[in-house]
């Protein structure tokens, strides 16, 4: 592994590219391991909490922005499939709020209107006003943008050599601050 500061210089000298790069590689390469074996055995709440970290964690880099709004973006830019049942960013902010009750409170009213299957064809769907998921289906949707065409990839397109360059800013801040 390199050292702190060769990271850092590497981070600081180089191109947006090289950290963004890191970024996402080193997500793709460990923690993506993690919530796949998370959703081969049905943990359901490591899967979405997982997801949702990763979501967060690019989207606040990539586009500044935090939360319910960071999140969607990350679903709409990554994730979104074709068809209504496989856009998740259409239900953004029940999966977010779902997972601050998971993350922080456990117990929450929204558990009455979030529901899982495993073995629904489609990704999502209402049901008598409970929200159902496929777990998979949003999983499959996920590891789907980091594989080797994934939309993932291809941030270029999507941000300006300026954007660029911010998230080269934020990825920087947030590297220092984690300095101990």
């Amino acid at each position: 592994m390199e050292s702190r500061n060769h990271r850092l210089a590497r981070f600081q000298d180089g191109a947006p590219a090289e950290a963004i790069l890191t970024l996402l590689n080193s997500i793709s390469n460990f923690f993506n391991k993690e919530i796949r074996i998370a959703s081969e055995n049905d943990q359901t709440s490591l899967l979405f909490l997982g997801i949702h970290a990763s979501a967060l964690t690019i989207s606040e880099v990539l586009f500044g922005k935090t939360g319910k709004d960071g999140y969607k973006k990350f679903l709409e830019a990554f994730m979104d499939g074709e068809t209504e049942e496989t856009k998740f960013s259409l239900i953004a902010k029940d999966i977010h709020d779902w997972r601050n009750v998971l993350a922080h409170r456990w117990l929450g009213s929204i558990g009455h209107e979030i529901g899982c299957d495993y073995g629904m064809a489609s990704g999502w769907k209402r049901r008598e006003g409970v929200l159902i998921i496929n777990p998979k289906s949003y999983c499959e949707k996920y590891l789907e943008a980091f594989s080797s065409k994934g939309r993932i990839w291809d941030y270029r397109s999507i941000l300006s050599d300026v954007e660029q360059e911010q998230a080269k800013g934020r990825i920087l801040k947030n590297f220092r601050k984690c300095n101990r």
